[in-house]
């Protein structure tokens, strides 16, 4: 009994014990939830849980491996409104790949899936297919205990691209149809892309969008589209854009009305370049568009220069004798001719003169053209690159890139370059031959450097204007205070009369304004002049009254006068004094010095001090000044004697404003010349430490000219590298050259690296050069650095496309229909090619420029590089095989800085989105539905209840429990975004508030007199 008693004990405690360690287990855990649902939150959920999915991936991309991560999250509330959320454990998933035309394909991963501890979510590899370029959605359908959703991310699969559109014409007028083309190519290799989608976009001059059309690239990758401008378009500047994923190219056009240009106006130099001591002449015609000729057309010519070197000012003064021809008059056979002045003998270097051609027809219409004119100093044209910064050292065998052209810029292939020491009589030079590029290759040691002097540029002085110039005029005794036409002429004579006086303005002040008044008598003889009294004026009052004017009706006028500064020399003085010299003997000293500016030289060019110094005493109660002359010791540069004795006549009498003291002492006197500026500036030769060269140009013994070469010096840096060839194909070998200068401290490397591509060749130093064999495949841009120095090789792609097009005929007759044949080589060989073709009229080039060759050029990606040698060798030449010979390769590889960047492999895609879930946007829609009920079910109350019954707050309540009902047995949906019953108690604050009675009923009688707060109601009763 004890026994079975004492089991029945034990039993109990365990029993006990195990419901408190299960109870304890589950105290912060919702154990249905946890145990039938796989979400672990620790309190049930009043209602139904609500399942989002997350969709995340990285590195997608074709024929590639990426991460695909799918989750699910489970959302709740509480009773007491706490929202729940927590992943869910339990899930299965299942990839899809959606194209555009909403086709489903299955996704397998690569292996199978596996749950992530963190957030229990799935993740597997994933690799895409290979698929064309496109709009795609990765689709996830994932199953979990609270059921089978999807969740879709947009997919962009798109090949880096280059997009390049044209217009068929860059000028439309409203109401044209405007069509345009663009080409899609691969960045990786240039080929087509076929079938890539993409969207045309026209927008107008205010950046709206007035066309967007997806339209898809079709065969060689070419997409076409148009639009039609309405008559009312607006003028402007339009844009055509085709995009295609984060490729895009964009064409600009011009709307606004426009005329054909009937004729057109032709210039050309009659020959390429003119030297110092010949007329240029140029010769021109004016055609109509027919190619008949405009007879009797005037020409209208205007003239700039572009160059260092000052052309002279009279050539562009049209009332000069030597001014360049302004006007000219075509012929019978609408041609005209223009003739230069002579070049001057002091032309430097190159100049360019470019004539603006307006020519008018008889009957008015206008037509503009253009024209140049090359002066050369040399015939021969050079320019240098070498591996220092186009520098020269010395003591070292420098590799030198000359290229050499006619002052004109023809190229002179396989022409022999001499280069001698212009300073070195003796010196033979050194000889090389250019190749197909003009350019030849020296190995050239310049020796020391030398001071080289650089000839100065010619000095145009502008003539100054008049001292002396008519500001305005008054007549007081007329009505209007104008002058009679008559006597403003006759001023403007008396101009001349009175530049003497404009020594008086002096060259710190520049200029001044003086007015006099002039009283003139009926037979035109001047009675009177008032001035203001200061030597400036009191000189032209001197000189007013000596002139006359036409006779008629007394005048008094009133002048005012512009003097100027006539640049002449001034005389500076210096006053030592024994007892202190007074403000005014200064200032009586420095008006005598200004009236003796005429007796010094107009073309003193250096300071002199003059052979004499003035002695002056001054006496109380005595205003004129005891002046003498005193002899100094000669000096050098003393100005002659000869001026001595016009300047003492101007200090002969100097009368003070005021009473002196007793004083006396000597002033001394130094004539300045004028000072120096822009126009009197001059012209002063330079030097520089460097080289000056003589380039000779011969071929086929024939002297084609000669030129200077002047370069400063260099030093050579620590490390170099040379290839050779710099212009290589797949398979050959490049042999790389470690060049050491005087400052590299260290050893040679064992080996060398050549990035071709992606590719990394490794090659041993022997001998100081490593040898590399590119790969048979490579095309591109090679590279090795070593030691700071950077050697490029540069391979072009094996396809060359060569295009020809030809008329059946030569000329047409209006109407005719021309027939072209259009013939494509690849690689040397017939080939099929997209070809584009847009015809315009050629006058149309005479009001906006016309796309020509190189339009596709930035479709190529092309290096950067620091300046373009020799001024016109770029990357672009380089990159589409514009150079030929194997020196001017070379010196444009030096100009190199940067490479294209590499941008054709496969752009990885990352992306993560979730499916939506929001709960008050989902409540919003069943409460205004029960809203609408409890409206009507207050309004019945109101028609139905007796007149003194008020409705409450309950009576409320139960008001909105009939419009559930209501609403139920209709059908609604009366539940919230977790399957709630719609209570009042469960409704936020700012809907509950539209369920107020205040709210709801219309007539205030049927509420009681005590208002309750109805908010508060809800919040206790919780009905």
């Amino acid at each position: 009994m004890n026994i079975r008693f004492n089991r029945r004990v034990a039993l109990g405690i365990a029993a006990v014990v195990v419901v408190g360690l299960v109870r304890w287990a589950t105290s912060d855990v919702c154990v249905s939830a946890w145990a039938f649902q796989g979400v672990k939150v620790y309190r049930c959920p009043d209602g139904d849980f609500r399942q989002t999915l997350g969709l995340r991936a990285d590195g997608l991309a074709r024929e590639a491996t990426g991460s695909v991560q799918v989750s699910a999250e489970a959302h709740g509330i509480t009773d007491a409104q706490i929202l729940l959320n927590a992943p869910v454990r339990r899930l299965e998933a299942s990839l899809f790949l959606v194209d555009a035309g909403g086709k489903e394909s299955p996704l397998a991963p690569e292996k199978s899936w596996e749950q992530r501890d963190s957030d229990f979510a799935r993740v597997a590899r994933v690799k895409l297919p290979a698929l064309p370029d496109g709009d795609y959605t990765l689709r996830a359908r994932v199953t979990t205990p609270l059921g089978t959703g999807t969740v879709d991310a947009p997919l962009a699969l798109y090949a880096p691209a280059r997009v390049h559109v044209l217009t068929d014409r860059p000028l439309y007028e409203p109401g044209h149809q405007v069509r345009f083309r663009a080409v899609v190519l691969r960045a990786k290799d240039l080929a087509p892309i076929d079938g890539r989608p993409g969207t045309w976009f026209v927008t107008d001059p205010s950046g709206e969008v007035v066309l967007e059309q997806r339209m898809p690239a079709g065969p060689w990758g070419v997409v076409a589209g148009d639009f039609p401008l309405d008559r009312g378009a607006p003028t402007g500047t339009w844009t055509a854009r085709w995009t295609s994923g984060e490729a895009s190219g964009v064409a600009t056009f011009q709307v606004k009305p426009f005329t054909l240009p009937r004729f057109r106006v032709e210039a050309v130099s009659t020959k390429p370049f003119w030297r110092v001591g010949e007329s240029p002449t140029v010769e021109g015609r004016v055609v109509y568009s027919s190619g008949a000729p405009v007879a009797d057309a005037a020409v209208n010519v205007s003239w700039s220069v572009s160059s260092g070197w000052p052309a002279p000012l009279e050539w562009f003064d049209a009332k000069a004798k030597d001014a360049l021809p302004q006007k000219a008059r075509t012929d019978a056979s609408g041609r005209f001719r223009l003739t230069l002045r002579r070049v001057p003998y002091d032309l430097r270097g190159q100049a360019t003169l470019s004539a603006w051609l307006s020519a008018t027809d008889p009957a008015g219409d206008q037509v503009q053209g253009g024209a140049s004119v090359l002066l050369a100093e040399d015939a021969l044209s050079v320019s240098a690159v070498t591996e220092l910064s186009d520098g020269l050292a010395d003591g070292y065998s420098n590799r030198v890139y000359l290229r050499a052209t006619t002052a004109d810029g023809q190229l002179l292939p396989g022409a022999e370059l001499t280069v001698k020491r212009a300073w070195d009589p003796r010196d033979e030079g050194v000889r090389a031959v250019t190749d197909e590029d003009g350019v030849a290759s020296f190995q050239l040691d310049p020796g020391p450097p030398v001071n080289v002097v650089l000839p100065a540029m010619p000095v145009r002085r502008r003539p100054p204007p008049p001292p002396v110039g008519l500001g305005s005029v008054r007549n007081l005794l007329s009505d209007d205070g104008s002058p009679a036409l008559e006597d403003q002429l006759a001023l403007e004579r008396w101009l001349e009369s009175l530049r003497p006086c404009a020594r008086f303005v002096s060259p710190d002040s520049g200029s001044t304004q003086v007015t006099l008044g002039v009283r003139v008598a009926s037979g035109g003889s001047v009675v009177d002049v008032v001035s203001d009294g200061s030597p400036l004026g009191s000189c032209l009052a001197s000189v007013v009254r000596a002139r006359s004017l036409p006779s008629g009706r007394e005048r008094m006028l009133g002048l005012t006068l512009d003097v100027r500064d006539p640049g002449l020399p001034s005389l500076e003085f210096e006053v030592l004094d024994v007892t202190g010299a007074s403000e005014e003997l200064e200032e009586t000293l420095r008006a005598a010095a200004l009236d003796a500016r005429e007796c010094l030289p107009a073309n003193l060019s250096l300071s002199a001090a003059l052979p004499s110094a003035l002695t002056w005493r001054t006496r109380p109660k005595q205003r004129e000044v005891e002046v003498g002359w005193s002899s100094l010791p000669p000096e050098e540069d003393m100005l002659p004697a000869a001026h001595l004795s016009c300047i003492q006549s101007r200090f002969s009498r100097l009368v003070l404003g005021a009473e002196p003291g007793s004083a006396m002492g000597v002033v001394r006197f130094t004539a300045e010349p004028t000072g120096s500026g822009s126009d009197g500036a001059v012209a002063q030769e330079t030097t520089m430490l460097g080289y000056e060269l003589r380039v000779s140009a011969k071929a086929d013994k024939e002297e084609l000219g000669s030129t200077k070469w002047v370069v400063h010096p260099a030093r050579l840096p620590p490390a170099r590298l040379r290839a050779t060839p710099v212009l290589a194909r797949g398979g050959d070998e490049v042999r790389l050259e470690l060049l050491r200068g005087p400052d590299f401290h260290g050893e040679l490397p064992e080996e060398l690296i050549l990035m071709a591509g992606e590719k990394k060749l490794k090659a041993k130093v022997e001998n100081k050069a490593a040898r590399f064999r590119l790969p048979e495949d490579f095309d591109g841009w090679a590279e090795a650095n070593w030691a700071g120095a950077v050697a490029r090789v540069y391979v072009a792609p094996r396809a060359q496309l060569a295009l020809e097009v030809t008329p059946d005929k030569k000329a047409y007759a209006p109407g005719e229909l021309a027939h072209l044949q259009v013939h494509t080589r690849v690689d040397g060989q017939d080939g099929p090619a997209a070809v584009g073709l847009f015809g315009v009229d050629e006058s149309l080039s005479q009001l906006v420029p016309l796309p020509g060759t190189g339009a596709l050029d930035g479709m190529r990606p092309v290096p950067t590089v620091s300046s373009p040698a020799f001024n016109v060798l770029d990357g672009t030449a380089l990159a589409m095989g514009r150079i030929r010979g194997a020196n001017a390769a070379a010196a444009t590889l030096l100009r190199v800085s940067g490479l294209p960047s590499r941008d054709g492999g496969e752009r990885r895609v990352s992306l993560q989105v979730s499916t939506p879930f929001e709960p008050d946007v989902e409540l919003t829609e069943p409460f205004y539905r029960v809203l609408s009920e409890l409206t009507v079910q207050a309004r019945t109350w109101e028609e139905s209840a007796p007149k003194d019954e008020t409705l409450s707050s309950a009576g409320m309540a139960k008001l909105w429990e009939k419009a559930l009902e209501a609403c139920e047995k209709r059908g609604e949906a009366v539940t919230d975004a977790y399957g709630r019953r719609l209570k009042l108690s469960r409704l936020p604050q700012e809907l509950l508030a539209l369920t107020d009675p205040r709210a709801v009923v219309v007539n205030g009688t049927r509420l009681p007199e005590d208002v309750e707060n109805w908010g508060a109601w809800v919040a206790r009763e919780a009905p």
